[in-house]
């Protein structure tokens, strides 16, 4: 059965090929705007198959129409990664099960929807979305993600910057603005025009994210100090990117690569790096095209307290940009915390 609410019902049933996650975490590899979130939509079904894995979570849900049509749903969410930081957890969705399910419906592609609750046979409602409260069970699970840590724990003695931290809060504005929101060039604009989203978004093929692209990701990262390199570890993608701290090199001798040629200093607390030679070809994950002219500025303050990273960001891109573009937004330290395995596998 399908439910469209504006607190209204009607009745439809679908087969459904359902992926569960944060919708946060679904602007990842697809615009937000796709999907009518003025209007919440119910499937009920058979989860036929049950895939747990990153950067999506994929599930068969069987149903029939009214007519007994089959009818096939694809529904996309995130990763399997930050579902288990709320708490959702492998083996909670089991192949065979009757479940409910409401989400939000593709403005772009039919039969197209991005879950936000979960009704298990048992009675509980997985939270597999934005929203915080159940629809239909008080026994929930998934409803909040990690919160940062507000006091100053106790660090490792002399650690410094060189342990894991967390994004705070939310997405970060550059990560997920859309283009038009930008002065581009004409150059710029033209190939905005050209994305798009479903064919050209290199991270639906697994491939790992270049910068500044790799910066606005909501999982874990590390500071690993090797003396003259500093070895900066993402959970998301399981990206590895080096910071040179003692390098003399011209950079215009150094090759090309996605996450660029790093330089780093010290200024008191604050390590301040400088990236160039990159050839990744996006800024952010929207579509908005960056050339090899990009230079990027990033400031990693540790606050006084050291349970806090305050960090800027700055980009140019004179091909793109009229000017330059700036961010800032805290990491925290949670202790405990870790930089897991991500293995992203691309669906079959």
């Amino acid at each position: 059965m399908q439910k469209s609410r504006n607190r209204t019902a009607m009745p439809v049933r679908a087969v459904l090929v359902l992926t569960l996650a944060m919708t946060t975490s679904i602007f990842a590899h697809h615009s937000g705007i796709e999907y009518d979130r003025s209007m919440l939509v119910e499937l009920e079904g058979e989860a036929r198959t049950v895939h747990w894995r990153n950067p999506h979570i994929l599930i068969e849900l069987a149903t029939t129409d009214a007519s007994g049509r089959e009818v096939v749903w694809s529904v996309e969410g995130a990763a399997l990664s930050n579902q288990r930081r709320r708490g959702v957890m492998e083996g909670m969705l089991q192949e065979g099960d009757q479940v409910r399910v409401a989400g939000y419906s593709s403005t772009r592609r039919p039969a197209h929807m991005t879950a936000e609750h979960i009704l298990l046979p048992s009675g509980t409602e997985l939270l597999v979305g934005s929203a915080r409260e159940p629809l239909w069970s008080e026994d929930q699970v998934g409803g909040s993600a990690q919160t940062p840590t507000t006091a100053a724990a106790a660090a490792p003695t002399g650690s410094g910057i060189f342990r894991v931290w967390t994004r705070a809060g939310g997405y970060w504005p550059w990560y997920f603005t859309e283009p038009q929101e930008y002065e581009l060039t004409e150059w710029a604009a033209a190939h905005v025009a050209e994305y798009d989203t479903f064919e050209d978004n290199p991270l639906l093929d697994c491939t790992q994210p270049g910068m500044p692209s790799v910066m606005g990701n909501p999982y874990p990262m590390e500071f690993i100090d090797h003396g003259d390199t500093i070895e900066l570890r993402f959970e998301e993608f399981d990206v590895v990117r080096t910071i040179h701290m003692n390098d003399a090199r011209n950079p215009a001798n150094v090759p090309l690569s996605p996450l660029g040629h790093s330089v780093g200093r010290w200024e008191g607390d604050t390590l301040v790096v400088t990236t160039s030679r990159i050839n990744w070809p996006y800024y952010g994950r929207m579509g908005l095209p960056q050339t090899e002219s990009v230079h990027v500025t990033e400031r990693f303050t540790l606050v006084a307290a050291e349970n806090r990273i305050d960090y800027e960001i700055t980009n140019r891109d004179p091909e793109v940009f009229a000017g330059t573009e700036t961010w800032s937004a805290p990491y925290v330290w949670r202790p405990g915390e870790e930089v897991g395995v991500y293995a992203c596998t691309v669906a079959e």
